[in-house]
């Protein structure tokens, strides 16, 4: 059983990959997803159309796209129903308190994932004696698992560190290696949809417009860039709270031209396209654990520009499959007009990036499977 307190219509990396284990997980097991009800649609990706089952309970809505389940008599009965062998928890809220009173009465193993770099996270409370107090109760629910993963190694050292005792088995973010055969004709013709010159060097950003993402740092990039010259476009992909936020610094600093606002994109296709016209990815969050999206680039052959000591650093070598430039924004525009003028380097590190950074969802469920048959024969052990 899959639990989660947050799902489809929330588009994040968490709920990706949910969706993408979930689809390969029914072919080997009997598989069910257990999440609330939340507001909102995504063509195509309605609880009708996916390919596995989907059981909603109720839910609060505590924050603009976050919720908490309730887990009701119905929805209880569904789990129990189901008679799942493991439950993983992807939230550490509302259904991983159930799953541990479902552990209790029914002797099922409970695991999570760590998504999240919580410390950072959760720096945006801006208070540390609540800052420490929410990392503290992280750090106790997941004590209280059986078995942990985590997307990357800096995750797994960041909540080793904050006290978490339970093993910590790294497993990364995989990718829909899916082919479309774009060529040049592509580049162009996505050029042309946004009204994109086909000279501009194209930047690209994909994800939630939110304060965790670092977007205003990019921006200030941006800013700092366009002094240096103007044959550029930041194209940013996603939406989110931040937006309006987001447009104004835009207009505010006369970069209209420069900054192209997709809004939403949920069709891969149309997603993929974006990447593979983009000439490098740019992605500056220092809260992401390890962004789906750096390996989403990489399968269209645009390598990404991320900052030091952040989790998306893991999978590039500097100037080989990618490019590692310091937390500071004028730093990252030297980066920036440096990969700019060696348009040569540039291709060759865009075909290393393809090569040597996605894997795919396929290899990733088979981790986990492994992973979930560990912690059970641990488990049955301990019981006896």
């Amino acid at each position: 059983a899959m639990f989660s307190d947050s799902f489809f219509p929330v588009w994040g990396g968490r709920e990706r990959v949910i969706h993408e284990c979930m689809k390969r997980y029914i072919k080997n097991a009997n598989a069910e997803l257990f999440c609330p009800k939340i507001k909102g649609h995504i063509d195509g990706l309605s609880d009708s159309e996916l390919p596995y089952k989907v059981v909603r309970c109720n839910s609060l809505q505590v924050g603009r796209s976050e919720y908490l389940a309730v887990a009701n008599t119905k929805f209880q009965k569904e789990v129990e129903n189901f008679k799942p062998d493991i439950i993983h928890c992807q939230t550490k809220y509302g259904l991983l308190n159930y799953a541990f009173k479902y552990r209790k009465k029914y002797h099922v193993p409970v695991v999570t994932t760590i998504h999240t770099n919580y410390p950072l996270a959760y720096s945006c409370l801006k208070f540390k004696p609540l800052i420490d107090y929410a990392v503290k109760r992280v750090v106790k629910l997941l004590n209280k698992c059986d078995g942990i993963t985590a997307v990357s190694n800096r995750s797994k050292k960041m909540m080793e560190d904050c006290g978490v005792t339970v093993p910590i088995t790294v497993i990364r973010n995989g990718v829909d290696m899916k082919n479309f055969n774009f060529d040049e004709t592509t580049k162009q013709t996505v050029k042309e949809k946004l009204n994109i010159s086909s000279e501009k060097f194209v930047i690209m950003f994909c994800g939630r417009l939110h304060e965790i993402k670092n977007i205003l740092f990019q921006l200030e990039v941006v800013k700092e860039l366009k002094r240096h010259t103007n044959d550029f476009v930041f194209l940013l992909v996603g939406d989110g709270p931040q937006r309006e936020e987001l447009e104004q610094f835009v207009k505010s600093n006369n970069l209209q031209e420069n900054v192209v606002f997709t809004g939403f994109v949920s069709d891969q296709k149309t997603l993929y396209s974006y990447y593979h016209a983009a000439d490098l990815f740019f992605f500056a969050s220092t809260t992401d654990s390890d962004g789906l999206v750096v390996v989403e680039a990489a399968v269209n052959k645009t390598p990404s520009l991320v900052l030091e000591g952040m989790a998306a650093c893991e999978r590039i070598v500097d100037g080989y499959n990618g490019y590692i430039s310091p937390n500071l924004s004028k730093e990252c525009c030297k980066k920036l007009l440096k990969i700019m003028h060696n348009k040569k380097t540039l291709e060759e590190i865009s075909q290393r990036a393809f090569e040597t950074i996605p894997k795919s969802w396929n290899d990733i469920s088979e981790e986990y499977e492994q992973f979930y048959k560990k912690v059970m024969k641990i488990f049955a052990k301990n019981l006896i």
